[in-house]
């Protein structure tokens, strides 16, 4: 079964807004694909490419998604 994670948990965890994080999706920096509903799916695990705007992808390889903390969500 294939896992993704909600726009808010990713924006959570990279501590930046949920806009900005669409705006990583559309501009292809966040792995993820919109459903035939028009829903954001991010897959898991995350894959992130940096650039020259935020997030700050200083700490990430460091930082820990904790399971209790994201809402994954199955298709």
């Amino acid at each position: 079964m294939t896992q993704f994670l909600s726009i808010s948990d990713v924006a959570d965890f990279l501590e930046v807004s949920e806009r900005r994080v669409r705006t990583l999706l559309a501009q292809g920096r966040i792995a993820g694909f919109k459903d035939d509903s028009n829903i954001w799916r991010i897959t898991r695990p995350l894959d992130i490419k940096p650039g020259k705007r935020g997030p700050d992808l200083g700490g990430y390889a460091s930082r820990k998604l904790q399971p209790r903390q994201i809402k994954v969500i199955g298709k």
